[in-house]
């Protein structure tokens, strides 16, 4: 009669052992992270898989700009706000990538601001607001091998070798769930006028965008049709500083030209301030941002603008 042999329990043991360590691992981090930008990434998972109908793409003046609830309270527009401070367009192609492991918007917002700025990220800070609280997933790996060079891929990969240091400065905060009620959005309630003489820059007056940034606004061009979804362009309002050697406003006038070669929509929305009610110096928050105030304008703005050109939402209340 043929003996059975006994089966080892190492190798069970060691997967269990490597397994709890992982877990613990990841409940640390999650306590250590800073968590700046959490709401905003956990708000988009909170969504119901395909309730969306307008998801919110770009940085900062998208995150703190475009009130995702004002266009579902007053307009019927199911909107998420996916931007992110500080994000690139190679950063912003990835996160398109992520939404729509779980959404299928019929329209795409984005603001191409980043077009800017000749790098693939925005450095280490910036960066982490993208990664940090993404899903580990195909998209989030893909974005860190591509953006990131392989000696500083590991604290992206594992947020603990960045925050490690950091269980100094918790405070009752990093205990609690996100909130999600803003559904992504940031609004901030600052007050900043423009330095004397300070004026939007001619529609006609133009300059070239970077070209990294054009390649993944290519690549996000191309994802957006590959889908069936309607990709609309928007520059919400900023100012610039006196010394303004990246060209903003005659880099984002030239946008026109790209929209017009694409075939895509593109509101500029610096040159539309007078329909808006919009006033620089009152609606904005620092030179970059809009407040509370200039996000309602532009909110409003966008929504009649959506609604109008898009299948989406309903009648404004």
């Amino acid at each position: 009669m043929e003996t059975k042999k006994p089966v080892r329990a190492w190798p069970l043991r060691a997967l269990a052992f490597l397994l709890l360590t992982l877990a613990l691992l990841h409940a640390v981090s999650e306590v250590l992270e800073e968590k700046r930008y959490r709401d905003s990434v956990a708000a988009f998972y909170a969504e119901p898989k395909n309730s969306v109908e307008v998801l919110l793409l770009g940085a900062s003046k998208v995150h703190n700009g475009v009130s995702a609830p004002q266009l579902e309270r007053d307009f019927g527009i199911r909107t998420n706000n996916f931007a992110q401070n500080g994000q690139v367009l190679p950063e912003t192609y990835y996160f398109l990538e992520e939404a729509l492991q779980y959404q299928t918007p019929k329209v795409v917002v984005l603001d191409p601001y980043k077009v800017v700025q000749d790098d693939k990220t925005n450095g280490r800070v910036a960066l982490h607001y993208s990664t940090d609280f993404l899903r580990l997933g195909l998209p989030k790996l893909r974005m860190i091998f591509d953006l990131i060079e392989p000696a500083e891929r590991p604290e992206y990969l594992f947020n603990i070798i960045a925050y490690h240091t950091r269980w100094k400065e918790l405070t009752d905060a990093d205990y609690l769930p996100p909130d999600v009620s803003e559904k992504g959005t940031q609004t901030l309630h600052g007050h900043y006028q423009p330095y004397a003489g300070w004026e939007v820059v001619p529609e006609e007056i133009t300059a070239p965008p970077a070209q990294i940034q054009i390649d993944y606004l290519d690549r996000i061009v191309a994802l957006c049709r590959e889908r069936g979804i309607e990709l609309l362009l928007v520059s919400v309002p900023f100012t610039t500083p006196e010394d303004d050697d990246l060209h903003r406003q005659a880099v984002c006038n030239g946008m026109k030209d790209y929209a017009a070669e694409n075939g895509l929509p593109y509101l500029n929305l610096m040159h539309h301030t007078e329909e808006m009610g919009f006033d620089f110096w009152t609606d904005m928050s620092d030179m970059y941002h809009v407040n509370a105030q200039g996000m309602e304008k532009v909110t409003a703005y966008l929504g009649a603008y959506l609604t109008e050109h898009y299948d989406v939402g309903g009648k404004q209340r």
